[in-house]
């Protein structure tokens, strides 16, 4: 075989390595988006029950005190998830 056509067959075979790593970190981080939003949307929906068990169970200020606690249960938990999207973010893009 000549030398051109063995360097276009490896130029050939590392290009398509390449695309398949490239498809796993897209994968990758595609997951960890999906998994961030799940983790945001669970935090709102603890949000309203933990509302609403504060409007069922008590009344005036230890209401408004049980709602707050609530929402900064929420913002808590939303800044959990961004943190550890961002952490996944890391770890895939160190890998390549």
């Amino acid at each position: 075989m000549n030398k051109t056509l063995i360097a276009a067959v490896l130029t050939a075979a590392a290009a398509t390595l390449s695309f398949g790593a490239h498809a796993d970190t897209a994968s990758d981080k595609a997951q960890a988006k999906a998994d961030y939003k799940s983790d945001k949307a669970q935090a709102k929906a603890d949000y309203k029950s933990n509302k609403a068990d504060c409007k069922a169970d008590t009344t005036g200020a230890v209401e408004r005190a049980c709602k707050g606690d609530a929402k900064a249960g929420e913002k808590q938990d939303k800044a959990d998830a961004k943190l550890q999207y961002k952490q996944d973010k890391a770890d895939i893009n160190a890998g390549k």
